[in-house]
């Protein structure tokens, strides 16, 4: 029986360390490169690079020029602040909280004294309803009013809501006044037409919601059998005398109505990659914001 002869190993001949994950030290150190560039290639954003975080109002004051810099480095997203700009900000980096996503878009929405009573009337509707109030979604209206306030639905189908004109009548009046005089053109041309037609006429679209006349004194429709699953605010319209909360949604669901029109996420990627036309996009190709001057 043989026995196999061991070489002694030389005293002169350190032994390779072995790390904890089996590898020599030199093959450790050369992966090191290649797993840090892995986890960052070159044409991707390191994490925490440039980005802002915005918690509360007195933060999105402190950093309004660093932001506007952010902006103004990034023109192809800055020209999308009018389709939606928490989208926007967020895009180029900008951590958003949700009461400053909130306070960004109700400030934006309307103007300082319809802001102020649209708060008020949110406020006052959702101490009343216990929720927040949602007076532009059809089935949302109609269980508050019939199921929660328990009012008795009124027959609504053939009726005409009362709407406000287009313009105030001072302002028409002084439109007219700057409209030029009608002239003729053609002296020698009869002003009276030899020849007549037929003009199709298409139906008219009905006034826009933003425009009921909230003052206006209506008569009461009849009772109706059964309430309707879904309440539109023209229907909703003749409630407005029944109980001051559904006078309340009415004017609030008008004021959100009124305010500027801010697009969903589908909605702004398709207008950003061209898919979907925009009036903003179409007239603004370049925003700049304004920076502090530098101090030299």
């Amino acid at each position: 029986m043989t026995q196999k002869k061991h070489k002694p190993r030389s005293a002169t001949a350190p032994a390779k360390a072995k790390t904890k994950s089996g590898q020599s030290p030199s093959k450790a150190v050369d992966s090191e490169p290649a797993r840090t560039a892995k986890a960052n290639p070159p044409g991707r954003k390191k994490p925490n690079d440039r980005d802002l975080e915005i918690k509360d109002e007195k933060t999105l004051s402190a950093l309004g020029p660093q932001l506007n810099r952010l902006l103004n480095a990034r023109p192809e997203i800055a020209a999308m602040l009018f389709v939606n700009p928490v989208l926007a900000m967020k895009e180029a980096g900008v951590k958003l909280s949700r009461p400053v996503t909130h306070h960004i878009l109700s400030r934006l929405r309307h103007r300082p004294a319809m802001r102020e009573r649209r708060e008020k009337l949110e406020a006052r509707l959702r101490k009343a309803l216990g929720e927040v109030p949602r007076p532009n979604n059809p089935v949302w209206l109609s269980q508050t009013l019939f199921e929660k306030l328990q009012l008795p639905p009124l027959e609504t189908r053939n009726l005409t809501p009362r709407y406000k004109p287009a313009h105030e009548a001072d302002a028409e009046k002084r439109l007219q006044a700057l409209r030029p005089r009608r002239t003729h053109r053609y002296p020698r041309l009869s002003s009276r037409p030899q020849h007549t037609g037929q003009l199709s006429m298409q139906a008219v679209p009905p006034p826009s919601a933003r425009r009921l006349d909230l003052a206006a004194d209506i008569p009461r429709p009849g009772p109706a059998r059964h309430p309707p699953k879904r309440l539109s605010l023209e229907a909703l319209y003749f409630y407005k005398d029944s109980d001051p909360i559904a006078r309340d949604l009415l004017e609030l669901a008008i004021i959100q109505r009124r305010g500027l029109r801010l697009h969903s996420r589908y909605s702004y990627r398709l207008i950003k990659e061209g898919k979907r036309r925009n009036v903003f996009r179409r007239w603004f190709r370049k925003v700049t914001l304004p920076e502090p001057e530098s101090k030299e």
